[in-house]
């Protein structure tokens, strides 16, 4: 019974097909795919939403740009009382006296030319926006990433818990064959003792293997805002296996296609061309501003006399349409000089420009290494799990004949659990070096553009 069970365990071991119950749960328990996950937390999170209203604050100030653009138009209106000597502008003769006079009228500006600086300023407010709606994505991009690798360590603590339950199952076997034993006299009462040592320590590392489980399931929905984590399960993947012939993937390859289409590197270009045309904006003061305005106005006074018929009182209507004021004026400012602060202004544009040329590299260069860290984490963790193989089942056949020894006595029990332990370490090994390895290739898949699934 002993060496049918760890060989059934080794199999579903090296397959990956692990039933993993305390995944799926109860039925009435809702089984959440990767896909399921993600999607959630694009429609959901919280770092996802704020990152959108930035894109939405940088679409209002693109659009508020083009209106600058228009000319501007606003309505004033005063009514002053007044008492003492003031000027009588019926008269144009100084009085003292009370009264109360006002004035309303249209104003409007418009800007001919300003060294292109608005056109300048809105081609700037369109890079921004496009360089906030790529960084929206690389957030979505990054967030996708953290699912998946807390989505995958659920999977890989569950095979361990289920690795720690057979191992556990067969030390009870081996328990009840040695107590049996000891009943007949064949070993020592000591040596029983041994073994119910070790499946006390393995019981115990199934309540850690338990703890570490539930911890990954919070990670995952605390990524997705979840509450009650006992309740929460995750679906087991069909065909989450390595094929024979696993895939070969060129770093350039998948960098020639990330550097291309990767927001964060997106973002860092738009970025670039904004940080340029807010040097020509700079430089732009230096031109001179040519403007055009327009003015109406009209006033009244509680003591105007009427031109027509003096005896009569002055009407509000007629006073504002005898005293209408038209003015356009066509003006032009020429900048000479202002304490150096253009010169200084200008300085500083250039500088921001060059660090966003750094930035843009600096981008680059990040997602490089990257790629060709996950890449080189993928084969590294590739070599380990055939090696892996390799050493489970020179382990498998190290414990059943260590195994078949102390059933006759002719091993210890120290002997017997020193070859289980180092049964259940290379297991562990292989469950981590396959894991380790679909996570790095579903990254290297990420960055070339195809959908993160299981």
């Amino acid at each position: 019974m002993c060496q049918k069970g760890l060989r059934i365990s080794m199999i579903l071991v090296i397959t990956g097909l692990l039933s993993c119950p305390g995944l799926s749960g109860q039925t009435s328990v809702r089984a959440w795919t990767l896909k399921e996950c993600i999607q959630y937390a694009m429609d959901n999170n919280i770092q996802i939403k704020r990152q959108e209203l930035q894109s939405m604050i940088a679409d209002k100030n693109y659009k508020q740009s083009k209106f600058e653009l228009l000319p501007n138009l606003n309505a004033g209106f005063d009514h002053i009382y007044s008492s003492g000597r003031s000027l009588n502008l019926e008269e144009y003769q100084w009085e003292n006296r009370k009264q109360q006079q006002g004035s309303m009228g249209l104003r409007s500006n418009i800007t001919v030319f300003n060294g292109l600086q608005t056109h300048n300023s809105i081609k700037q407010q369109k890079y921004n926006l496009k360089s906030a709606i790529e960084d929206v994505e690389k957030t979505k991009n990054d967030i996708s990433i953290y699912i998946a690798t807390a989505y995958l360590q659920i999977l890989f603590d569950q095979e361990l818990l289920n690795v720690a339950k057979d191992q556990f199952e067969v030390t009870m076997i081996q328990v009840d064959k040695t107590e049996t034993l000891v009943k007949v006299g064949s070993v020592s009462k000591g040596t029983l003792l041994e073994i119910k040592a070790q499946a006390a320590g393995e019981k115990l590392n199934i309540i850690q293997r338990k703890n570490q489980l539930r911890i990954s399931k919070l990670t995952l929905m605390q990524l997705l805002d979840l509450e009650s984590p006992e309740e929460f399960s995750i679906v087991i993947p069909e065909n989450l296996t390595i094929e024979k012939q696993p895939v070969v993937v060129l770093t350039d390859s998948v960098f020639n296609y990330a550097v291309i289409n990767m927001p964060e590197v997106k973002s860092a270009e738009y970025m670039l061309q904004s940080q340029k045309k807010a040097l020509a904006i700079t430089r732009g003061r230096r031109s001179p501003e040519l403007y055009l305005s327009g003015l109406y106005y009209s006033r009244y006074n509680e003591n105007a006399i009427n031109p027509l018929n003096p005896s009569v009182n002055y009407p509000l209507d007629g006073q504002l349409k005898d005293n209408q004021y038209k003015q356009i004026t066509l003006g032009l400012s020429v900048p000479i000089f202002n304490k150096l602060r253009i010169h200084r202004d200008i300085s500083i544009a250039k500088v921001n420009m060059l660090d966003a040329q750094y930035n843009l590299k600096q981008s680059k260069q990040t997602l490089y290494k990257n790629i060709q860290q996950a890449n080189s984490d993928a084969i590294s963790a590739l070599e380990k799990y055939y090696s892996s193989i390799d050493a489970v089942e020179s382990m498998l056949e190290a414990f059943e004949y260590t195994s078949e020894k102390f059933d006759v006595g002719l091993v210890s029990s120290i002997d017997y659990n020193i070859a289980k332990n180092n049964l259940s370490k290379t297991q562990s090994d292989l469950l981590q070096a396959k894991y380790e390895y679909l996570l790095r290739l579903k990254i290297l898949d990420f960055y070339n553009g195809e959908e993160i699934t299981f």
